[in-house]
C-alpha cells in the first residue's frame, strides 16, 4: 500500500512557495600568491594578536573552570578584554572594506575575515595547550617538592584529568565565545557598510561564521551533534547516517517541481566546490536554507496562524491563502513522515529527541547513542542493562533505568502527531547540520590558502615583493606627512531673498547679522567634523564647504556621499530653526544647495596670508545653487511635488555640453551636478527605486547609504529628472531634452515611499 502511495502520490507543487536559495559566493582566486608561490601571505596586526591571547587564555580559564589557580582572573577583566578585542577587530575589518572598495576586489574584504577567524582558531588551540602544559608544571612542582602527597597535588592532577578528558567541548565552547565576537561584528557593525559597497552577492550570509562546525575535530562524534544539532548514525551501515538521510532527502525532493527551480540559473553553484553529486548541486541551495524548511513543513505555525487570523477577523483572502498553506504543508509533512517511517527512521528520530532531557545522567560514561539505541531496540536494551550494572558494581555510582524505561514507553505510544513535530524539529536540525558542513569545508579550504605570516624574514620578503596583504590598526601603518588630494568637492549653500530679509529685520529694529549667524552659519558649523568636512569662505548670506579625498586614504573615499549627507542637514537644521522663527514671529529661511566635485586638488592663490581657493568645482556649485527669480515669483503660490526644477530655455539652441545655461527653480532644493552623480555611484552602492509620484507618473530614484566619521550611517535617496524646455515668457513647458538633473531628496514622504513605507 505505502508503495503504492509513492508511485502514484501527486505532489503540491512548490513553485509558489517563497524559497530561497542559500548562496556563498566566496573565492580568494584573484589574489597574489605569497613568497612560497602556494599561500596567500596575510600579517595582522601584532597589537590585535596580543589581546587575541590574552582573551583567549581568560576565556579558556573560564570554561575549564580553572579560576582558583590563576588569582588573576576575574570576569570582569575577561569581558573587558573581550570589549578590546572587539572593537579592535572592528578596526582591522572596516580597513579591509575599504582596501576591497579602493581596488575593487571584495576578495580583500573575505580575505579579512578568513584571516581572524583562522587567527582566532589557532590561537585557541595553544591557550589550551598552553593551559595543560602549566597544570603538568604545577604537577611535576609537586612530585618534586615535600608535598607530593598533599590535598593539593592530587586536587590539581584530577583538573586536570578532567581539562584533558572535556577537551573537546571545552575548545567547542571558547570558541563560540570568541567567534561571538566576530558574528557581532559582522551583524551589527559591518552590515551597513558592506551593504554601501557591495552587492547582496558579494556579501557572506550572517550565520558563515557562527558555525559549530569550526571548532570540533569529530563532526559525527555523538556529544557534538546531540548538544549542537541532533544526533544522528554515525556508521556508514545505521540507517540515519549523514549520507543516507541526504539520499532519502533528495529523493524525496526529486519527486517535486523544485526540480526543475534547481536548474534555474539561480541555483548554480557559486563557488568552486569539492566534488559534488548532481543531486547535490540541484538540492542542496534549497536545503541549506533553513527557512524553506518551515515553508515547506511546518503546518504547526500555519494553523497557528489561522487561529489568529479568525480570531482578527482577518479578510477571507488572507484565510484562504493560510488554508492553501495549511494543505501543501499537510501534504509534505505527511508524505516525508511516510517515507521515514518506511526507512525505519522515525523511532530513531523520535528518541533522539527524547534522550535529550535525560541522556546527561549516563554520558559519560556511555554514549548519547547507546542510550538511544536503548529507546528504540530491544538487544541494545539487554546488552546496555549489563553493561550499566558492571560498572555499577565496578565504579560505584547510580544509573537509574526509570528514566530510560519512560521513555522507551514513550517511543511505543507517542502519538503520530508528536512524532511529525520531532520530524519537523529533525529536518531543521539536519538543515543546519548540512549547512555548517558546506560553510565549514569552504571556510576551511580558504584558511589551508593563506600564510600568517610572523617571521621577521618571510615578512621583509613578502613585502619586498608587493605580496603581503596587511590588516593593520591605523597606528601600526605606514604614513606620510601629507597625503596628495585625489578629488574634491564643493558644497554652496545660498541664502533665498537675503536682501528682504536683512531689510524687513532692520525696518524692525532687528539684527540680520545674528539672525543669519544662529540660525545658519553656527548650528552648520557644529556637524562639519561629521562629514569630513570644512568651510572654504562665508559671504553674507551664503557659505561654501568643501570634502577632500587624499591618497591611500580609502576610508575618506566618500566626499560626495558625505557631501550630500551635510546638505541634507542643512536643509532640516534651517527648517527646524525656521518653525522656531515662525513662532516667534520671525522671517524663514530658504536655501538653494549646489554639489559638485572636480578631479585632483584645487589651485591656491595667496592675498598675504590668506590662502585662496580656485576650482571649477565652485563655479559649477555656484550655478547648481541659484534659483531664476521670475520662476520663483511663478511658483510661488503651488505646491511643488519637489523642491529643484531644472528647465533649458526653448529659444535658445545651446549645445548642452558647452556650459551650463539651464534655468533654475531652487528653493530649499539640493543639485547634484552629473559628474558627481556618477562619482556618488561609484562611491557608494545605490538601489534604483521607481516610484509613482502625485500625478501617476513614474519618478527614477536611487537610494544608498553613506558612513559617517561618528560611527553612524545616513541613508541617501537621489531623484533623477530629464531637463525639460521650457518657454520663458510664457512658462510653458514643451519636451524633454536628453539631458538629466539630479535631486538629493530631503522629503520624509519620498524616503518613507522608497523603503516601502
Amino acid at each position: 500500500m505505502l508503495n503504492l502511495f509513492f508511485l502514484f502520490a501527486r505532489l503540491p507543487e512548490l513553485r509558489g512557495l517563497p524559497f530561497r536559495p542559500y548562496r556563498v559566493q566566496f573565492s580568494l582566486d584573484r589574489l597574489a600568491c605569497g613568497v612560497d608561490n602556494i599561500h596567500i601571505d596575510v600579517y595582522v596586526s601584532p597589537q590585535l594578536h596580543n589581546v587575541l591571547k590574552k582573551t583567549a587564555s581568560l576565556v579558556l580559564v573560564k570554561h575549564t573552570r580553572t579560576d582558583y589557580y590563576f588569582k588573576d582572573y576575574k570576569r570582569d577583566i575577561c569581558e573587558s578584554e573581550k570589549d578590546i578585542l572587539r572593537n579592535l577587530c572592528t578596526e582591522i575589518l572596516q580597513h579591509a572594506i575599504n582596501r576591497a572598495k579602493m581596488e575593487t576586489e571584495t576578495q580583500i574584504d573575505y580575505l579579512g575575515q578568513v584571516a581572524l577567524a583562522k587567527l582566532f582558531l589557532e590561537e585557541i588551540r595553544i591557550q589550551y595547550k598552553n593551559l595543560v602544559e602549566n597544570f603538568e608544571q604545577r604537577i611535576r612542582s609537586y612530585q618534586l617538592s615535600s608535598r607530593q602527597g598533599d590535598v593539593e597535588g592530587f586536587r590539581t592532577r584530577e583538573k586536570l584529568a578532567e581539562i584533558k578528558l572535556n577537551q573537546n567541548r571545552i575548545l567547542r565552547s571558547a570558541g563560540k565565545e570568541l567567534f561571538q565576537i566576530l558574528t557581532d561584528i559582522q551583524t551589527r557593525h559591518l552590515r551597513n557598510m558592506r551593504e554601501t559597497h557591495f552587492s547582496a552577492g558579494q556579501i557572506l550570509p550572517d550565520v558563515f561564521f557562527n558555525n559549530p562546525v569550526l571548532h570540533t575535530g569529530n563532526t559525527s562524534d555523538d556529544f557534538f551533534l546531540i548538544e549542537e544539532y541532533v544526533l544522528i548514525g554515525k556508521r556508514a551501515r545505521d540507517p540515519d547516517s549523514y549520507t543516507t538521510v541526504t539520499s532519502i532527502i533528495y529523493d524525496l525532493l526529486a519527486k517535486t517541481d523544485l526540480t526543475r527551480r534547481a536548474t534555474g540559473p539561480e541555483s548554480a553553484p557559486p563557488v568552486k566546490e569539492p566534488a559534488l553529486s548532481d543531486k547535490a548541486r540541484m538540492y542542496d541551495p534549497w536545503i541549506m536554507e533553513t527557512g524553506n524548511i518551515d515553508l515547506m513543513f511546518n503546518v504547526f505555525e500555519a494553523q497557528e496562524q489561522m487561529e489568529n487570523a479568525r480570531s482578527r477577523g482577518d479578510a477571507e483572502d488572507r484565510l484562504r491563502e493560510i488554508e492553501e498553506q495549511i494543505k501543501t504543508r499537510q501534504y509534505f509533512l505527511n508524505y516525508f513522515y511516510r517515507a521515514f517511517k518506511k526507512s525505519g527512521l522515525m523511532k530513531k528520530i523520535t528518541a533522539s529527541f527524547e534522550i535529550k532531557a535525560i541522556y546527561g545522567i549516563y554520558c559519560p560514561p556511555m554514549a548519547p547513542g547507546q542510550i538511544r539505541d536503548y529507546l528504540v531496540d530491544f538487544w541494545s536494551r539487554r546488552s546496555l542493562r549489563r553493561q550499566l550494572k558492571r560498572r555499577k558494581s565496578v565504579q560505584g555510582g547510580d544509573f537509574p533505568l526509570a528514566p530510560l524505561e519512560q521513555g522507551v514507553r514513550w517511543i511505543q505510544t507517542a502519538p503520530v502527531v508528536e512524532r511529525k513535530k520531532h520530524l519537523l524539529n529533525f529536518l531543521r536540525q539536519f538543515s543546519r547540520y548540512h549547512r555548517d558542513l558546506y560553510n565549514a569545508s569552504i571556510l576551511n579550504d580558504a584558511m589551508d590558502a593563506i600564510l600568517l605570516v610572523s617571521d621577521e624574514k618571510t615578512l621583509q620578503l613578502s613585502r619586498g615583493n608587493r605580496s603581503l596583504y596587511e590588516f593593520l590598526l591605523p597606528q601600526e601603518r605606514l604614513t606620510e606627512e601629507e597625503k596628495p588630494v585625489n578629488n574634491h568637492v564643493i558644497l554652496k549653500a545660498d541664502i533665498r531673498g537675503s536682501i528682504q530679509i536683512s531689510h524687513i529685520m532692520r525696518t524692525r529694529g532687528l539684527n540680520p547679522a545674528s539672525h543669519f549667524s544662529l540660525n545658519f552659519f553656527d548650528p552648520i558649523s557644529e556637524i562639519l567634523w561629521i562629514y569630513d568636512a570644512f568651510k572654504v569662505f562665508i559671504e553674507g548670506d551664503a557659505i561654501i564647504l568643501s570634502i577632500f579625498e587624499n591618497e591611500n586614504t580609502p576610508e575618506g573615499w566618500y566626499s560626495v556621499a558625505r557631501a550630500c549627507g551635510l546638505a541634507v542637514r542643512i536643509l532640516q537644521i534651517v527648517q527646524r530653526y525656521n518653525v522656531k522663527n515662525e513662532e516667534n514671529r520671525l522671517p524663514i529661511l530658504e536655501l538653494g544647495i549646489g554639489i559638485s566635485c572636480s578631479a585632483g586638488p584645487p589651485s591656491y592663490l595667496f592675498d598675504g596670508d590668506s590662502r585662496i581657493m580656485i576650482s571649477p568645482a565652485i563655479n559649477m556649485a555656484d550655478r547648481l545653487s541659484a534659483c531664476n527669480r521670475k520662476l520663483r515669483r511663478h511658483y510661488a503660490n503651488e505646491a511643488l511635488p519637489h523642491n529643484l526644477y531644472v528647465f533649458k530655455n526653448v529659444r535658445e539652441e545651446i549645445d548642452d555640453t558647452v556650459d551650463d545655461v539651464s534655468i533654475r527653480y531652487n528653493v530649499n532644493g539640493i543639485e547634484l551636478s552629473e559628474d558627481s552623480f556618477e562619482k556618488l555611484s561609484r562611491e557608494i552602492k545605490l538601489k534604483k527605486v521607481d516610484c509613482k509620484a502625485g500625478r501617476g507618473e513614474s519618478v527614477q530614484f536611487y537610494a544608498g547609504k553613506v558612513p559617517l566619521l561618528n560611527g553612524h550611517f545616513q541613508q541617501l535617496v537621489i531623484r533623477e529628472s530629464p531637463v525639460y524646455e521650457i518657454d520663458p515668457e510664457s512658462y510653458g513647458i514643451t519636451r524633454p531634452t536628453p539631458r538629466k538633473y539630479y535631486e538629493v531628496c530631503t522629503s520624509q514622504e519620498i524616503y518613507d515611499s522608497v523603503n516601502g513605507g
